[in-house]
């Protein structure tokens, strides 16, 4: 019976992917104020009444859709972190950098970002006013490669919180608010890096 939980959970996530694709798609081509649970439900092929059991409202619909695309910068980022696992810096500087550049083809985004709404039906808050949404997210997943990486045997806790905080905030804000070319991003992160390693 323990086969048929998981596949059960498999095509729950299925449709949970199938929905976020259609949540993805209207709010890219129209903007999130344009988005109607009725759109996606029908986009996706089920009843609103179905949309509504397995994601619930509008407002969990897009915690959902910002939450995995968090996840895919996040696994970027990762992969380049483990790509140099003996030189934090040039990880450090890889992972801000392939992060900035997949900001900034991302439709998502840009559709966040650029768009506005006099109702203030926006999900520009979850990036920028709403910690647990998108730089907790990245805290918790920044820190756990840099404790895979063996930081943690070198660094403080407190020292260690405080580098991954900075770090993913600098991302954050190059992403969402950009004041100069991502190479200025690279640069300060690797900067950062360098001033929380202990003296060798």
């Amino acid at each position: 019976m323990a086969g048929a939980g998981t596949f059960r959970d498999d095509m729950r996530a299925q449709l949970r992917d199938r929905l976020l694709d259609a949540a993805r798609a209207i709010t890219t081509a129209d903007g999130w104020s344009a988005l109607t649970m009725g759109a996606v439900a029908g986009r996706a092929g089920i009843s609103r009444q179905h949309l509504y059991n397995e994601i619930g409202t509008k407002q969990d619909l897009g915690d959902a859709l910002v939450s995995r695309e968090t996840d895919e910068f996040l696994a970027v980022t990762s992969g380049q972190l483990r790509a140099h696992p003996t030189d934090l810096v040039a990880g450090v500087g890889a992972a801000v950098r392939h992060a900035l550049d997949h900001g900034a083809d991302n439709t998502l985004l840009k559709a966040i970002l650029h768009g506005e709404d006099s109702r203030g039906d926006s999900l520009l808050p979850l990036l920028t006013a709403r910690p647990d949404a998108v730089l907790i997210r990245a805290k918790q997943a920044l820190a756990a490669e840099m404790v895979a990486l063996g930081l943690d045997t070198c660094l403080t806790a407190a020292t260690l919180d405080a580098y991954v905080d900075g770090l993913a905030r600098l991302v954050l804000s190059h992403l969402t608010q950009p004041t100069g070319p991502a190479e200025h991003a690279v640069m300060q992160a690797q900067w950062l890096t360098r001033a929380a390693m202990p003296p060798s």
